[in-house]
């Protein structure tokens, strides 16, 4: 590091040293010198990918027809649900066929394994409430 500060420190006395039109002119002088190099960097950047030869580049596909909805799009979900019962009429009191429509036995057809694993899981969790 010791190396760095030197030059650095060398470079900063000299400049120190110059008078106030000499440092004018040195600014003007890399300042060119800058704009020269940064102006041919620039040209033969240019020149250089002017010269390539594009024939390897894919062909390019000109499509002018409009995409079909069908490819553009998601089709609809298929119904699947049903039907969802937002309100109905209140009634004062039920008998079992006007209840027929709206209830779903859970222990129909071999669902009660899952009924028994509820009531266990709920039973142990429970058990562990202090």
């Amino acid at each position: 590091m010791a190396i760095w500060e030197k030059i650095i420190n060398s470079i900063k006395d000299r400049f120190d040293q110059l008078t106030p039109k000499d440092k004018q002119r040195l600014v003007i002088i890399c300042t060119a010198g800058f704009s020269v190099i940064l102006t041919i960097a620039v040209i033969v950047s240019i020149l250089g990918s002017s010269g390539e030869d594009l024939s390897d580049e894919p062909e390019r596909l000109t499509i002018n027809a409009p995409i079909p909805a069908d490819e553009l799009f998601l089709p609809d979900e298929p119904d699947f649900l049903p039907g969802v019962l937002l309100d109905r009429e209140k009634r004062d009191v039920w008998t079992e066929d006007d209840a027929l429509e709206f209830w779903q036995d859970p222990l129909r057809a071999g669902e009660e394994q899952w009924r028994e694993k509820i009531e266990t899981a709920i039973d142990e969790l429970l058990e562990r409430v202090p």
